[in-house]
């Protein structure tokens, strides 16, 4: 039994990694080819809109699809239902918000955002229509066909917005390249599933799952609002530019995030919910998989820190490299967004979605307080602001964690802090090389191989268990 759940938990970690990976390069390549073309501006005006699209999905989503693995019994109307609330929830928000246009043009002043916001906002109809097939998939842990849907319709989209760009569509290249992603993969979606929505509604299942889905609800909006609130801020303080500066930091930066916390968490909450009932069975597995995390989340955000400099100055044309200190701050926030979205994963699991809530709040309290101190200090001063809430938000999940699920706060350091000690060695060596190395192309080349060498030795030296699991499964591989 022990060795299925590792097998399955490993399949599903490496096609997610697959999925994932594929995903961040793609996007990637877009970043570097668009970004070359387009200006700061261009980017900021999309940005405007990104707390209105994200808030948008959230509602349509509402929680269901975690409420749906998470229900052991969930059958076709459960499913049906939830379908059809979810299609006539996102119409009614897309007509909402293009009511809404006229107020939000007004306080952004920036006339373009009406017709923008038309495009943009298409992507949440298009998102609610796919949302039960792709439930279905991670509820039967079928992660290798979620991965040719996602790569595929990322190509598609990807190739999109690069024509866009190059043909002269300026802004529209932006605004254009997510409704092609999410109209390729619902259609890929129901191409590929079998299921089919019953003609068939019933409040009664809305209100049961809602009872579990409410409170993922209203924490995914306060953390929703918490990651876009500069979005609000910034133009309004600011030159516009200094969003498209935030807005590009955040998508190299975000990859980079998605890749681990986004692979861990879809492949081990179905899994981890399967067991739910065999609790040191499920402290024992949740214990190795944020050990995994911590293994590579820390050299891979902190080594990106370091080679910020030269990536930015080799890939990036001379307007774009204010945007390096952005990169480099949300790199180290991202740290703790991981590890926080992993924890909230567990304490999902055990069924208290109402703990994720309380950390919420506590989130927007300390929001709200770095806004107000560091409104007129700068727009660098307000991203450091935020990066210390992500680890004020971590350090009182580590304690709801233990709370809610046992895993203690004292375990959860003991797991994760020699990960961030090795990182930050293999990151002093990585740095000093910025200061040997003039060349950005050999910079940036020695400093990923250090990295890798210097963290791996160091690891395998301390005798990393992780590391030690890891090598072992490759021998066996082979």
């Amino acid at each position: 039994m022990a060795d299925s759940l590792k097998q399955k938990t490993i399949s599903a970690l490496l096609w997610n990694l697959i999925d994932r990976f594929g995903q961040q390069v793609l996007q990637f390549i877009v970043v570097i080819i668009v970004a070359n073309i387009l200006v700061p501006d261009d980017y900021a005006l999309v940005a405007m809109l990104a707390i209105f699209t994200a808030i948008g999905n959230l509602i349509i989503e509402s929680g269901f699809g975690a409420a749906l693995i998470q229900k052991k019994n969930a059958d076709d109307k459960d499913f049906s239902t939830v379908f059809w609330f979810n299609l006539m929830m996102s119409i009614g928000l897309y007509a909402l918000l293009m009511g809404a246009s006229p107020l939000i043009v007004n306080y952004f002043h920036e006339p373009m955002l009406t017709q923008i916001g038309a495009v943009v906002f298409l992507g949440m109809p298009i998102n609610a229509s796919m949302l039960i097939q792709n439930t279905l998939l991670s509820k039967q842990v079928r992660f290798k066909q979620l991965a040719k849907v996602d790569l595929l319709s990322m190509i598609i989209s990807s190739a999109a917005a690069i024509i866009m760009a190059v043909e002269g569509c300026g802004v529209w290249a932006l605004a254009w390249q997510p409704v092609i992603l999410a109209a390729s993969k619902s259609a890929l979606l129901w191409y590929w599933s079998s299921w089919r929505p019953q003609w068939f509604f019933s409040f009664k299942i809305i209100r049961e799952l809602f009872g579990y889905a409410s409170s993922l609800l209203l924490s995914g909006l306060v953390n929703t609002c918490f990651v876009n609130v500069y979005s609000l801020v910034i133009p309004k303080l600011y030159p516009k530019r200094e969003l498209g500066y935030f807005t590009q930091g955040n998508k190299i930066c975000d990859p980079i995030v998605s890749l681990i916390y986004g692979s861990i968490q879809n492949a081990t909450f179905p899994i981890f919910s399967g067991i739910q009932d065999e609790h040191e069975r499920l402290i024992k597995a949740y214990r190795k998989s944020i050990r995994f995390t911590s293994f590579l989340t820390f050299p891979m955000m902190i080594g990106a820190i370091c080679v910020a400099p030269a990536l930015f100055h080799l890939l990036f044309k001379a307007a774009w490299w204010p945007a390096i200190p952005f990169f480099q701050l949300l790199c180290m926030g991202g740290c703790f967004t991981i590890l926080t979205a992993i924890n909230n994963n567990f304490i999902k699991v055990s069924g208290r979605s109402s703990g994720i809530l309380k950390i919420e709040i506590y989130k927007v309290i300390f929001t709200v307080i770095a806004i107000a101190l560091l409104l007129h200090q700068g727009v660098l001063a307000m991203v450091a602001g935020l990066i210390s809430v992500r680890l004020i938000v971590h350090l009182i999940n580590m304690i709801y964690t233990q709370r809610y699920t046992g895993y203690r706060f004292m375990a959860q350091l003991k797991d994760t802090l020699p990960y961030l000690f090795i990182a930050l060695l293999m990151g002093a060596v990585v740095w000093i090389l910025g200061y040997a190395i003039n060349n950005q192309v050999l910079l940036l080349i020695c400093q990923i191989i250090t990295g890798v060498i210097v963290y791996f030795a160091i690891a395998y030296t301390a005798g990393s268990k992780i590391l030690k699991e890891s090598l072992e499964l490759l021998k066996r591989r082979k």
